[in-house]
């Protein structure tokens, strides 16, 4: 594992850095390089919002890398307030792959990377520091969209621009909604709740997986972390369900899809990627999809 850096040479050198593509919050994101040579990767809240799951952040690398958990980068370095960060770089020239293409070795690397974080068992005290929940049944989407004509509409509208009509007319949003309206999460497992391929590093000849962006790590539910994962492979071409039927959950998956499309449906923040909104439409559709596959 690298050695730590002190974070004020990292921070008189964030001139230097390369801005990274992707990412779907406001923080900053890059490589930057280091005297003598080599880059880290730094991440910085810019905002009250990016700045609070930064610290977040610190928090779960600091205490999986206390438990010992291989399948994270190195954190190197933090800023004296915890909103930034730095981590050792996993580079495409060095190896690591970010695409969307999914293999069935890639796959099952990053589920074994998830069932080893799910075998943690965090101690009260360690959890209390890891931060606010993310995601619970409180942000289920299909219960907003059944008490809404107009939000019924503009998700029929976007759902048949994308070639989805007929999806578009079977949806029976008030059924959607009685059925989820009974999904309990369940609170007992630690889940990262965002494992999608650029969130998910992978080197085929070292065979190892690196999570990152554990911006919604908490004690969760693995049925629904599983499914979110595999419906985001789905999305992109892997047919997961030959693999790993017994790993996806309907409930979970006809939650996950209400979720995503009410999102797909929200307004974007000022100066936010319109794609990400793109990204929701296509695995809330896909989540259904898997849904009905296994019911």
């Amino acid at each position: 594992m690298p050695n730590p850096i002190d974070w004020n040479q990292i921070e008189a050198n964030l001139h230097t850095m390369t801005h990274a593509t992707g990412g779907f919050s406001q923080a900053q994101r890059g490589l930057v390089g280091l005297p003598g040579g080599g880059q880290v990767f730094v991440k910085i809240g810019t905002e009250e919002n990016s700045k609070a799951w930064a610290k977040k952040e610190v928090a779960v690398y600091r205490y999986l890398q206390d438990q010992s958990y291989t399948a994270i980068p190195a954190l190197l370095a933090a800023s004296p307030d915890q909103t930034a960060f730095s981590l050792e770089a996993l580079k495409p020239e060095d190896g690591w792959d970010w695409s969307e293409t999914w293999t069935a070795e890639r796959l099952a690397a990053t589920l074994q990377a998830m069932d080893d974080l799910a075998a943690l068992q965090p101690k009260h005290e360690d959890w209390m520091s890891l931060g606010q929940v993310a995601l619970d049944e409180g942000r289920d989407g299909w219960g907003p969209l059944a008490q809404s004509t107009e939000l019924q509409q503009e998700l029929r509208e976007k759902l048949k621009t994308a070639g989805q009509s007929q999806i578009a007319e079977a949806l029976d949003f008030t059924a959607q909604a009685e059925r989820t309206a009974s999904f309990v999460f369940r609170t007992d497992t630690l889940v990262h709740y965002d494992v999608r391929a650029d969130n998910c590093a992978w080197n085929p000849v070292q065979k190892q997986v690196k999570l990152v962006d554990w911006n919604w790590t908490q004690l969760g539910d693995t049925r629904v972390d599983s499914s979110a994962m595999l419906a985001h492979v789905q999305r992109t071409g892997l047919d997961v369900y030959p693999l790993y039927a017994d790993r996806l959950d309907a409930d979970a998956l006809h939650w996950l899809a209400g979720f995503w499309l009410r999102a797909a449906i929200t307004p974007i923040w000022p100066d936010g990627p319109a794609h990400l909104r793109d990204m929701q439409l296509q695995v809330g559709i896909t989540a259904l999809g898997l849904a009905h596959s296994i019911e």
